[in-house]
């Protein structure tokens, strides 16, 4: 369940605020590192079990996804900080606002399986292992959901969420304000467009590991790179898709708010396929296929150091992604992370991935001549210039929530980029 709630008209107020030190993150750093642990863990013992690939990629997901939820709360309980929703009820049991809640819950599932009919693109081979999930889990979903929602209802502050308000509006009786459904509409766009095209990653992933009997076996560095580079890009999908699962009120993971601009959904989704295809004809800075492995597999000492440097930019680029915990997602605001990578710079995986980009295709190399260099160069650029939008729009967005503004001062001040500025200017 994707549940959205917006934020108070006095927290969208820029008031100054006084930094100090670095912001409380809205999860410990832990949480990650207990998923990765985990999958690490379950993914060898599931190699011999003979069962279809998405049943196998849901019990990785929520092996992972328990040992997360289990080392969120404990880090919650020790940090003091409340965990998710009140512990006592706020009100009586409501069955006729319950019944409307779970009827605007199934609504919202009806478009979103409507749309997946729809889109020509949700017919391709790729998305089976999604449609064969959601089918299995759909009974599960069915007996949980009633229980959830009221579980919720009872604890949340303000009980006429989103959920409550669709039926209503169907039945011809608009919202005084519109803000919650708009949030609610954009959360679940989020969730619908993100989750099946990362659940098909971890099937694909995960299938190639277990059909390569000698997967974790490493007999070079050519394929220790092989095989970090497949797990860092695992384990970045398979975090951010049980984080994409988990948008629950009760865990505290729910979206707080959705990027509201359309510039900012449009750099975002450029990123990813099917609409990448576009960045890719347009910025295709790697057409004379000459990549790092091939210009330095003559000199092994710049060869492994050139690869291990590619690999510490993808250790950080997943290393942000594990900050998030189940927070994580693109276009949303879940709470403000602070720690890991993100108590450096403001965007790590951004700056990572970019710069990674350059040392594998190492467009500046002039293998088909110095002209098609420059032009590698400059398209490379090109797809540099959509992350920084990206970052731009992102900041925009989080800027609404005050957390992030104590945190972009205390990047500003504190972080790796200014405390290098400080250097050189003592130097000079």
């Amino acid at each position: 369940m994707a549940e959205t709630t917006t934020p108070s008209r006095d927290a969208l107020v820029h008031l100054p605020i006084v930094a100090t030190g670095r912001p409380r993150s809205a999860v410990s750093g832990w949480v990650g590192a207990g998923g990765v642990a985990a999958a690490l863990i379950v993914i060898p013992l599931l190699h011999a079990w003979l069962a279809p690939g998405w049943l196998k990629a849901v019990v990785v997901m929520l092996a992972v996804a328990g040992t997360m939820i289990a080392v969120d709360a404990l880090a919650h309980r020790l940090g003091g900080q409340r965990y998710g929703l009140q512990s006592e009820a706020l009100r009586d049991l409501d069955l006729l606002r319950v019944g409307q809640k779970l009827a605007g819950f199934w609504l919202t599932i009806g478009a979103l399986a409507a749309a997946y009919s729809l889109l020509p693109v949700y017919a391709a081979a790729s998305f089976e292992p999604f449609r064969q999930a959601a089918l299995g889990c759909l009974p599960a979903l069915i007996v949980i959901a009633p229980f959830y929602i009221a579980y919720v209802d009872r604890r949340q502050a303000d009980p006429n969420d989103a959920y409550a308000q669709l039926p209503a509006l169907l039945a011809g009786v608009p919202p005084a304000d519109w803000t919650m459904l708009r949030q609610h509409a954009l959360g679940w766009l989020v969730k619908g467009f993100f989750l099946p095209l990362m659940f098909g990653f971890i099937v694909g992933d995960l299938a190639d590991m277990w059909s390569n009997p000698h997967y974790f076996e490493l007999d070079g560095f050519e394929t220790v790179f092989s095989r970090l580079l497949d797990l860092f890009y695992f384990f970045d999908v398979l975090l951010a898709g049980i984080a994409y699962v988990l948008t629950l009120r009760l865990l505290d993971t729910h979206i707080r708010s959705a990027e509201p601009s359309v510039a900012g959904w449009v750099v975002c989704l450029l990123c990813y396929p099917p609409f990448n295809s576009v960045t890719g004809q347009y910025l295709p800075y790697d057409q004379d296929n000459l990549y790092w492995g091939k210009v330095f597999a003559a000199w092994p000492p710049i060869y492994v150091a050139w690869g291990s440097a590619i690999l510490l930019l993808l250790f950080v680029y997943v290393w942000a992604t594990a900050a998030f915990g189940l927070r994580f997602s693109n276009l949303t605001n879940r709470g403000i992370i602070t720690n890991g990578p993100y108590r450096w710079t403001k965007h790590p995986a951004y700056l990572c991935k970019n710069l990674s980009w350059w040392l594998i295709s190492v467009p500046f190399v002039a293998g088909a001549g110095w002209q098609q260099a420059v032009q590698s160069c400059l398209l490379l650029g090109g797809v540099n210039l959509i992350y920084f939008l990206r970052a731009r729009t992102e900041e925009r967005h989080l800027g609404r929530d005050p957390v992030y503004r104590d945190y972009a001062q205390f990047v500003a001040r504190d972080g790796l980029f200014a405390r290098i500025s400080r250097q050189r200017a003592r130097a000079a």
